[in-house]
């Protein structure tokens, strides 16, 4: 009588199958024949369904990371401008918020004192504007109000500069209302 399942596979057949399983009960036989795994094709099919599922995925991922990428550069251009804002109401001062394109950056400034904060990056995945060498500058004034380049709030007749950010065939539009609301466009 075979004891072990080695010697079941050194032997085949329904014969040896017989032989080691005479005699045990059904809660004795732990191994069988049948249950021996994967055949290889079962395998390859299964591998080539996650191929195909994989490969259907990465667009998707590609798509969805450039959105991500987008989004998080629109909220960090609106944000600075909503908080530059506060800060001037907060402070009863004058301060010019620019945006210094291309090395996506920007600089809040206090005008009365002439004191300016450390550059703070913006993503560099993102084009402000197409990627011109230019500076976009907000003036914001105490009692709310943007304008654009100026540094003064009375007589200043510079509407607040108009952004376009663009990123891997994706753009969003930024304005700037002169009573300080930030609305964004997705155009596509």
């Amino acid at each position: 009588m075979l004891t072990t399942f080695t010697e079941l596979q050194e032997t085949s057949g329904a014969a040896a199958t017989a032989r080691f399983t005479a005699g045990k009960s059904r809660a004795d036989i732990s191994v069988t024949a049948k249950s021996a795994g994967l055949s290889l094709p079962e395998l390859m099919i299964g591998m080539a369904v996650a191929a195909i599922l994989t490969a259907m995925s990465v667009p998707v991922v590609n798509s969805t990371m450039s959105r991500m990428r987008m989004n998080s550069a629109v909220s960090s251009i609106s944000t600075a401008i909503s908080k530059a804002r506060y800060q001037s109401i907060r402070n009863s001062d004058i301060y010019t918020l620019a945006i210094n394109v291309p090395q996506n950056t920007y600089v809040v400034t206090d005008v009365s004192t002439n004191v300016a904060n450390t550059a703070v990056p913006l993503p560099n995945t993102v084009a402000i504007n197409g990627g011109n060498s230019a500076v976009f500058t907000y003036t914001l004034c105490p009692n709310g109000t943007v304008y654009g380049a100026g540094g003064t709030c009375t007589n200043n007749t510079n509407a607040p500069p108009a952004l376009t950010v663009t990123y891997s065939q994706l753009q969003t539009n930024i304005a700037v209302s002169t009573v300080g609301n930030v609305s964004t466009t997705v155009i596509h």
